[in-house]
């Protein structure tokens, strides 16, 4: 089991990162390094931390690479981490979050500020065994309550458990008759009740900013999926 208070820090500033370190671990932190996108993909699939530090500004745009590739790291993809970023501009913060980030910081703020913001993180990840991250969605497996670029869906019970079922199975199909069994039911619904679930939860995807669809697979039932890999995705 992952010892809490684990953090990589992905800085490439011996400076900056010495600094960074000595609050870190005088916080109680194990803190480990990466100076390079290369380096801080690796270090997530060797150490699997509880969070990673990231610092935007890594040579050839790696900030932004290190941030994407992590995303996409099958086991440990859903590691919660905090961006340093110069970008004060709310529409480069937004951009960071659909890229999966979970909070971006100036990269000149108190180091206190920063430790406040990483322990928010680790509150908020706690369980995060049960949170499933499908592109800049994240979805509560025990509730069903979702979040797309940090903002919260407001759900329906019944587009909870559709939900919950379409994560589980991630990046599976769920069959149209789980669906219909759902355990919000006593008893089988039908196959029309689903499909406006469905519906229901695909306007309020794309109303919230998209990034994530529920595809239909013909007589088979649903995949829910990023749109970056829909073009790739076997269904």
């Amino acid at each position: 089991m992952q010892v809490p208070g684990t953090a990589l820090l992905v800085e490439d500033d011996p400076g900056i990162a010495a600094t960074l370190r000595s609050h870190l671990t005088r916080a109680g932190f194990t803190v480990y390094e990466a100076r390079s996108e290369r380096d801080a993909v690796q270090r997530v699939e060797e150490i699997a931390p509880d969070v990673v530090i990231l610092d935007l500004a890594l040579e050839n745009g790696g900030g932004m690479g290190a941030c994407r590739r992590i995303r996409e790291l099958p086991s440990v993809g859903d590691v919660p981490v905090l961006v340093l970023s110069a970008e004060s501009d709310v529409t480069a913060k937004l951009a960071l979050f659909e890229l999966g980030a979970d909070d971006v910081v100036a990269s000149t703020c108190d180091p206190t500020e920063l430790l406040a913001r990483v322990r928010a993180i680790l509150r908020r990840g706690a369980d995060r065994q049960t949170i499933r991250r499908i592109g800049p969605l994240r979805i509560a497996l025990a509730t069903g309550d979702a979040w797309l670029a940090e903002r919260q869906l407001e759900l329906t019970n019944g587009e909870r458990a559709v939900l919950i079922e379409l994560a589980r199975a991630y990046p599976g199909l769920t069959s149209r008759t789980v669906l219909d069994r759902r355990p919000d039911q006593d008893r089988d619904v039908s196959s029309n009740v689903t499909e406006v679930l469905v519906a229901r939860l695909r306007r309020k995807i794309e109303a919230a900013g998209g990034g994530v669809e529920i595809h239909a697979v013909r007589r088979s039932g649903y995949v829910l999926r990023p749109l970056t890999a829909a073009a790739v995705a076997p269904y």
